[in-house]
């Protein structure tokens, strides 16, 4: 009796000490924020400790915006928007193998979005020891489409800024570029000649620090002059830009 009590002491121990090697983490923070196509929400893998370790990915929550989005996990592959745990534990014969960490070996991993409209997804994705699936780590992976695209092109931002929009003059689409140092609510607005405001492509969001670019459609103004105002905190910057139809 005593020695089945050490073995099963002895496996739960070496389960523990497996799972306390791994690290998994978002890169850029929890939500992405994208445009009406294919996005990406990434994350990296590691493991500290000393011996391998065998991992999958388990999706434990799929919450899409409606019926004509998807998702897909990808590890080396990406895998149909319906597994939802990878490698595969359900092909015939015989599973898919686990990956094997190896000690201070470090990869990356990603959602794949198909999303071919505005709305928020919510994925749950767990890291976990293929001998003992208890043993886990969870992170959250958000994407945030909006109806003018908040592209998320870096996680870093040495200051905050905001960019000369391009093409200047343009007809109808222009890209604006602008970065924060820290999360912060942001504004973005256009104003016309006569200080009248006639959009607002980013409104009162809590964006991650780094660096974004917004995607503004003019086809509802008229040829001229407008200008564009980023507030995000103590910070506030205005450019002028044309507009030519």
């Amino acid at each position: 009796m005593n020695k089945i009590l050490i073995i099963v002491l002895i496996s739960l121990l070496s389960a523990v000490t497996a799972s306390s090697q791994l690290v998994f983490e978002r890169i850029g923070g929890d939500t992405t924020y994208g445009t009406s196509d294919a996005n990406y929400a990434y994350a990296y893998y590691k493991n500290n400790g000393s011996s391998p370790v065998n991992v999958r990915f388990n999706r434990t929550q799929d919450i899409l915006p409606n019926p004509s989005w998807t998702s897909s996990i990808c590890v080396g592959l990406c895998y149909a928007p319906f597994i939802h745990v990878v490698p595969d534990t359900t092909t015939f014969p015989a599973p898919e193998p686990p990956v094997t960490i190896m000690p201070g070996e470090q990869d990356t991993m990603d959602i794949t979005f198909y999303s071919p409209n505005t709305g928020i997804a919510h994925i749950k994705l767990r890291i976990y020891v293929d001998e003992n699936p208890s043993e886990f780590i969870e992170r959250d992976f958000v994407l945030n489409v909006t109806s003018v695209g908040i592209n998320n092109i870096s996680s870093l931002a040495e200051s905050y800024s905001l960019s000369q929009n391009y093409p200047n003059p343009f007809n109808p689409n222009t890209s604006i570029e602008f970065s924060i140092t820290k999360s912060d609510i942001v504004t973005l607005k256009v104003f016309d000649i006569l200080g009248n405001e006639v959009s607002s492509p980013v409104k009162n969001e809590r964006l991650n620090a780094g660096t974004y670019k917004v995607d503004f459609n003019g086809n509802n103004l008229s040829t001229g002059i407008y200008y564009y105002t980023l507030s995000s905190g103590s910070f506030s910057e205005t450019k002028k830009m044309m507009f030519i139809k």
